[in-house]
């Protein structure tokens, strides 16, 4: 796989559902949010996408906003929560 692209833990927590994925690096946080959405059918306000997150460790990140995948440091391994509650990590206004 180039270096362009990370192999990354996805967890809907309150599903109890656990995928591994691969995305771009070149994607920002907010193109993830609304791929993720549609790809999984999550209960997001994508209304306000400039206020929806998810949060990532390894590294501890909260990923909101225009900033790039690679620009939060994502990497291989990398866990990505949706928590589906709302005030953070779920995709919802926080």
């Amino acid at each position: 796989m180039s270096r362009d692209w990370v192999t990354v833990v996805f967890i809907m927590t309150e599903r109890k559902e656990e995928r591994e994925i691969e995305i771009p690096l070149f994607l920002t946080a907010n193109e993830l949010i609304l791929a993720l959405s549609k790809a999984y059918g999550l209960d997001m306000d994508l209304s306000h996408i400039s206020s929806c997150c998810l949060m990532a460790e390894n590294p501890i990140a909260l990923l909101k906003g225009s900033k790039t995948l690679e620009a939060f440091g994502l990497r291989n391994g990398t866990v990505i929560y949706f928590t589906g509650k709302e005030g953070g990590g779920d995709g919802r206004p926080v």
